[in-house]
């Protein structure tokens, strides 16, 4: 297949590497000048448990022009840039391309059906855990699964094709009837994880030491599902609390440092307002109260307006 990849961050890139290395025809298409630069001068390098290995795929900064076309658009760009994403790939969009949106948080699918007709619209999630190393370099960590399904009905063929052209390349993917109750999910995975690996600067493995860690994610996810419900979507919490342990290991994404510490730390805005914040409006919304996601969203906000001010090691002014 022809694949466009929009927005070839750390996961943008795995994938793009990835699907590349399989024999598929990749663009990788970003916003960074210099990200963008160092993949077509010295390949996008990609470091996992085999070693560290180079992989020629070409990249080209937004927009894209009607040359870039394709078979699958993959949209892979923060929340907080979906709209602006969608409207730099809109020419890599033709009659019959189909979009597959694998971003975190609420909102996406909103924004980019504006651009995209709901009968070539795919939506799901990916539990791979990925860092972006520098201009053109990524470390993947572990190994994880992609769900996705089509959004309008009678889209199997559709489903299908891109479901087998990732599996030919080796990545774990599953269909599902229903990508909505998929993509709220792992918003509640990402409404513990990813805040609560921020609020303590720590590994995805390193919640495990918590002896309180059951009893706060509960807390998170309760609100999480009552939220969903009054959307008419179901969430199961012992399910997701489940998928969140089952990540602590450092075969799965232990080691991982979460997305959002990531941002915090190379002083980007956060996916928050998409995530815990996104359940703290819509609860508003339904009339509901959602008061830990509020905090949470809070206290996230903080840590983005004084990272640069935070205290890297404690000084002991008595000496």
């Amino acid at each position: 297949m022809k694949i466009a990849v929009a927005g070839a961050g750390a996961m943008g890139c795995r994938f793009g590497g990835t699907l590349a290395e399989a024999g598929h025809d990749v663009l990788l298409l970003d916003g960074w000048q210099e990200h963008v630069d160092t993949i077509n001068a010295s390949g996008l390098r990609i470091t996992d448990e085999r070693g560290s290995r180079v992989v020629r795929v070409p990249a080209k900064p937004f927009p894209a022009s009607a040359d870039d076309r394709s078979d699958l658009v993959i949209v892979f760009g923060k929340a907080t840039q979906t709209a602006e994403v969608a409207s730099a790939v809109g020419t890599a969009v033709g009659a019959d391309t189909l979009v597959l949106t694998l971003q975190n948080g609420l909102g996406n699918l909103e924004v980019l059906g504006e651009y995209v007709p709901e009968d070539r619209l795919l939506a799901g999630t990916t539990t791979f855990g990925t860092e972006l190393l520098g201009p053109g370099c990524i470390r993947a960590l572990g190994y994880g699964e992609t769900v996705f399904g089509a959004l309008g009905q009678g889209h199997q063929r559709a489903v299908a094709k891109v479901r087998i052209a990732l599996a030919q390349a080796g990545i774990a993917v599953r269909a599902c009837s229903d990508p909505r109750a998929t993509i709220w999910a792992k918003v509640a995975f990402n409404c513990v994880m990813n805040s609560l690996c921020s609020l303590g600067s720590i590994p995805v493995s390193a919640l495990a030491l918590y002896d309180g860690f059951d009893s706060l994610a509960g807390s998170i996810l309760e609100e999480v599902v009552a939220v969903a419900t009054a959307e008419g979507v179901t969430v199961d919490a012992d399910s997701v609390l489940a998928l969140i342990k089952s990540q602590f290991s450092p075969s799965a994404s232990g080691d991982h440092v979460a997305s959002m510490l990531q941002d915090l730390m190379n002083g980007r805005p956060t996916e928050i307002a998409h995530l815990n914040g996104a359940i703290a409006s819509r609860a508003l919304a339904h009339g509901l109260a959602a008061p830990v996601n509020a905090t949470i969203t809070h206290l996230i906000q903080l840590l983005e307006a004084t990272w640069p001010r935070r205290v890297a090691h404690p000084t002991d002014d008595t000496r």
